[in-house]
């Protein structure tokens, strides 16, 4: 058996404890590292899961600033959907009011111009009555003058038939010699007759004259008959008629003050 000196236990327990305390340092050293490493990719990963919350948190804003900004062009495409279809049933009532009116316009002018049309021709038929009741009244005076001045011609004839029949009876009388009171007497019976005669035609031209007169009053009577009978055919006379106005501009939505 080998037998050790102290000295060299010695020296062996010093070099073994150096060579410990050694390790000992290098394992610290080492721990350390790797704490360091540790705590550096602690702190790297904290800020990357700070990074990805900001980004994530950027992201949100975005999508919420993108979904307020679809929510808002589609509040403003529904706005104007109902500006234009507000404007459309604005329009389409403005146009049927504006069909309605000239409609009716049309129709109260045509019943207007029917109406005037009518009045017209029934004037114009009235005073071509009116000439032909004058031309008829204008006849039976010129008839009735006639017929009076051939009475008249015809009496003045006979009235001197009867004077020149006279003065030759009376010239008989004195030429037959007659004498006295009877001359006288036949003389006077003579010019009695002749007399009578002539009061007889006279009395014929005024009996003409008054039957000219009842005749000419009857063709007056019915002149002025037949005239008012043309004046009560004549038709009304219509007025311009009022005519209902045309409908005004439309008031459209004003899609600026529905602006979004």
């Amino acid at each position: 058996m080998c037998v050790v000196a102290p000295a060299a236990v010695a020296s062996a327990t010093l070099a073994i404890s150096a060579i410990s305390t050694a390790a000992s340092i290098g394992m610290g050293v080492y721990s350390a590292q790797q704490q360091a490493q540790q705590q550096q990719i602690a702190q790297q990963q904290q800020q990357l899961q700070a990074q990805q919350q900001r980004d994530n948190a950027v992201r949100a804003q975005q999508q919420q600033q993108a979904a307020q900004s679809l929510q808002l062009k589609q509040q403003q495409e529904q706005a104007n959907l109902q500006v234009q279809q507000s404007n459309q049933s604005i329009l389409t009532q403005y146009e049927q009011q504006v069909r309605a009116t000239r409609a009716e316009r049309e129709s109260i002018m045509s019943r207007f111009t029917a109406d005037k049309l009518g009045y017209q021709r029934s004037k114009e038929q009235a005073e071509k009555q009116y000439g032909l009741n004058a031309e008829a009244l204008n006849t039976a005076y010129v008839q009735e003058q006639v017929k009076l001045k051939e009475v008249r011609q015809k009496a003045a004839f006979e009235s001197q038939t009867a004077l020149a029949k006279s003065i030759g009876m009376k010239g008989k009388i004195l030429a037959s010699g007659r004498q006295g009171q009877s001359v006288g007497l036949l003389a006077k019976d003579v010019d009695r007759q002749s007399g009578f005669e002539i009061a007889a035609k006279n009395a014929s031209v005024t009996s003409a004259v008054d039957a000219a007169s009842v005749g000419l009053q009857s063709a007056y009577n019915q002149a002025d008959s037949a005239n008012a009978k043309a004046a009560s055919q004549i038709g009304f006379n219509p007025q311009t008629p009022y005519l209902p106005e045309m409908p005004g501009s439309p008031n459209f939505v004003d899609p600026i003050g529905l602006a979004i």
